[in-house]
């Protein structure tokens, strides 16, 4: 096991002066935030240490972020994009779609292959109604990834830290029971968890019991 950190809590550093950090910190690993340029809609959102489009059009700084990262003795443990790919928006569910896919292209580019996000919620409608949409969107998105060997890991937070995330929050993914239903509609070997146990702490729910039921699906922890 390896101790790391996702990058987006170092929002004014380059991606050398992060690998510098978790270097001179002692740390194994990182979770590289990849979000578009640009100013980011939340807290921790919009920070962007490794540009994915260059990845994939520019072989020198591929070779770059590669050869840093092991010069430096830092494994890249999963390229980081938390967006919301479910949005009630068409515009901006269609905008974090479209980049989602170049993060999964990055990440096996870079020889990564895992991606770290959210699966998404459409906030205004239940969850059952969500369970429906999820299929539609992320079949492809799945099906894309797999061909790569990409993984996907979802983290488990709802979402729900802002007045402009109520009610329902903007991931779906929150609770072990929804989690089986999830797994079912998707059966992709390729899609699993980034288990973060604080937000079960959040909401009351047993952090540990998880662990064992869903101990294949946990990816990222």
């Amino acid at each position: 096991m390896k101790l790391g950190f996702i990058t987006s809590i170092l929002e004014n550093y380059d991606y050398k002066q992060m690998m510098d950090f978790a270097s001179e910190e002692g740390f194994g690993c990182v979770e590289v935030a990849c979000w578009p340029s640009g100013k980011g809609e939340r807290r921790y959102a919009g920070t962007s240490h490794i540009d994915v489009e260059r990845v994939l059009n520019d072989r020198s700084y591929q070779e770059y972020i590669t050869n840093y990262s092991r010069e430096k003795k830092v494994e890249i443990s999963a390229l980081a994009y938390y967006p919301n790919v479910m949005d009630v928006d068409e515009e901006k569910r269609s905008k974090n779609i479209k980049h989602l896919y170049k993060v999964i292209a990055a990440s096996s580019r870079l020889g990564v292959k895992m991606v770290t996000t959210f699966i998404g919620r459409d906030q205004n409608k239940t969850v059952e109604d969500n369970l429906m949409i999820i299929k539609k969107i992320w079949y492809p998105i799945l099906e894309y990834a797999e061909k790569l060997g990409v993984r996907i890991a979802i983290e488990n937070c709802p979402m729900l830290f802002g007045s402009e995330q109520w009610p329902g929050g903007q991931n779906i993914m929150t609770t072990p029971v929804i989690w089986r239903k999830v797994f079912g509609i998707l059966p992709f070997d390729n899609l699993g968890i980034n288990y973060d146990p604080s937000h079960f702490v959040w909401q009351m729910i047993d952090y540990i019991k998880p662990l064992y039921e869903f101990k294949d699906k946990i990816f990222h922890v």
